[in-house]
């Protein structure tokens, strides 16, 4: 399945809020989720409105809506890589990220965080290759 950055609903297991008073409701993505929910899912989570302090400035669950630059897809990552470092390169990343993260990053099933991504850069580093890892594309994403 290709990502759509114009997702309108948060996964299903993503807590939703729906305290209208809070003064940080604005900006939080767990109020965003709410929001934007759709019939998709008969039941989700919420946060227990018992549990949110009065003073809502200090909520604990509060979580920004701004979005990370995120990449997809790593089809063309290995293109210019140096045959001698290709299957050594290649097994590191599988053995920090696994095999089915790595796979579901080749096909663009799930974004690179820009944490993924520095690990990559790092590790071409390390294997003296030059410029800069080739991702199939980026976008901005909130962070659920």
């Amino acid at each position: 399945m290709k990502h759509s950055s114009e997702k309108p609903l948060a996964p299903a297991n993503y807590s939703r809020c729906f305290n209208n008073q809070c003064p940080k409701a604005d900006n939080c993505l767990h109020r965003l989720a709410a929001l934007r929910d759709t019939p998709e899912y008969p039941s989700i989570r919420i946060i227990n409105s018992l549990c949110i302090p009065e003073d809502s400035s200090q909520c604990a669950y509060f979580q920004s809506t701004q979005k990370i630059h995120v990449a997809w897809g790593i089809s063309h990552l290995l293109d210019e890589v140096p045959y001698k470092n290709l299957q050594p390169l290649k097994s590191q990343l599988i053995a920090h990220f696994g095999r089915g993260k790595y796979y579901r990053f080749y096909r663009e099933e799930s974004y690179l965080s820009p944490e993924d991504q520095n690990y990559i850069r790092r590790t071409f580093h390390q294997y003296n290759i030059p410029g800069e890892p080739a991702f199939d594309s980026y976008s901005e994403e909130y962070k659920w």
